[in-house]
């Protein structure tokens, strides 16, 4: 059977999501639209690229400098040259201080003195480009990787070569209806990327700012070279995870609206499946995070970060978690107890375990829909109540305001 597919997002995660497919692939299921917000964008556009959940349990089991590949991902920004560091707020708030007695222009060497020596202290660059670009770390190594993913094994007998496409380029190729969601934080709206409503845009970059945990990764600031948005120009706006705004998007593909289908195009099936990330249901036998690599410092487990980060996924789960409730038996519930949104560098047990843990969990769902006979009720047609269908609608065009 076909089904337009849902991934929430959720940083390391996201990995249980190889586990899902595998069940799903062993029903010999196939998709037809795929959605992903952040680690979901990087499932569905792995899958849009043609991807076996063998070839993604490959990709998992990649190592760089004996480490887990993911585990770069969280790189040091940088170098940072003069001129931006000369014209950032971390120099003027420096020269906003004002020392008695001592002269400006001797002030004003002290302070560009000062900034050459915390240029050259690798913890100063994180620090900058958390004041300056609005993340801890630099993400350039994950676009090294998703470039590597997108041109790497074949695809229909043909090479993969899709690194250098746009969105539009990719879905010429493809036929893939992928989208990708990102929170564009200067326009204070969500953003849809497909090849409807940002043809132009890289599809490399696309996932980029769909995967982009705020504070954690640099925002990425959109280029006039990757066109429109809906016939908006967002040249110079900042964008980050989609998960800001919503991370489970399922509403997108039950609503029928008009000013939805416009941008998330017309349903290819009348069956949707949301694969959601639950932190509340255990993975059995997940060894403790025991022999792991330690970095020299974790970001992530900074309180005020936690709270940040908290309030945001709070805010954006409230409606969510609406469409969650009305549609539940439409939703593939896959367990993550005690893992973490950022645990990129999670031992290879750790993984086994949570990839297991997807694949058993979206087996016993499939089981059990066979089993009372509910494949009829997977289907939107004459099934959903009209309350539920309305609540996605209410949402769906709520996200997708002007």
């Amino acid at each position: 059977m076909q089904y337009d597919l849902v991934f929430e997002g959720g940083g390391a995660k996201g990995m249980v999501f190889v586990g899902a497919m595998q069940a799903f692939e062993d029903k010999d299921h196939t998709y037809g639209r795929l959605l992903g917000a952040s680690a979901g964008a990087i499932t569905a556009v792995l899958l849009a690229a043609g991807y076996t959940t063998q070839e993604m349990l490959i990709a998992l089991d990649e190592q760089k400098d004996g480490r887990p590949i993911f585990a770069s991902f969280m790189g040091t920004p940088g170098p940072f040259d003069a001129a931006t560091l000369h014209d950032g707020v971390i120099h003027a708030l420096l020269r906003n201080l004002d020392v008695p007695l001592l002269p400006d222009f001797v002030e004003d060497k002290l302070d560009d003195g000062l900034m050459t020596l915390l240029a050259k202290q690798p913890r100063f660059s994180h620090l900058f480009s958390f004041v300056e670009r609005g993340g801890w770390y630099s993400a350039d190594p994950f676009i090294t990787w998703m470039t590597n993913k997108l041109d790497t094994g074949t695809y229909h007998g043909a090479s993969r070569n899709f690194s250098g496409m746009t969105l539009a380029e990719f879905y010429a190729a493809t036929q893939a209806d992928l989208s990708l969601v990102a929170s564009d934080i200067t326009g204070e709206r969500l953003l849809v990327l497909n090849h409807r409503t940002a043809p132009a845009c890289p599809l490399v970059w696309a996932v980029r700012m769909s995967m982009n945990i705020p504070l954690v990764w640099q925002e990425v600031i959109w280029q006039a070279g990757w066109g429109t948005y809906c016939g908006k120009d967002l040249t110079e706006h900042a964008i980050v995870d989609g998960g800001v705004l919503s991370n489970f998007p399922m509403e997108l593909f039950v609503s029928s609206l008009p000013s939805v289908t416009s941008v998330m195009g017309p349903k290819t099936s009348d069956r949707v499946l949301g694969f959601l990330i639950d932190e509340t249901m255990a993975v059995p036998n997940a060894p403790e995070k025991h022999g792991q690599v330690a970095t020299a410092f974790d970001f992530g487990k900074l309180q005020p970060v936690q709270r940040i980060l908290g309030l945001i996924n709070t805010m954006s789960q409230a409606h969510d978690k609406m469409v969650i409730e009305a549609f539940e038996r439409f939703v593939v519930r896959l367990p993550a107890k005690g893992y973490g949104t950022t645990e990129f560098d999670m031992s290879a047990e750790r993984r086994v375990a949570l990839v297991a843990a997807g694949q058993q969990t979206a087996q016993a769902y499939f089981v059990a829909q066979e089993a009372a006979l509910l494949d009829p009720q997977l289907t939107f047609s004459g099934e959903a109540t009209s309350a539920a269908i309305r609540i996605a609608d209410r949402i769906a065009s709520r996200l997708l305001e002007q």
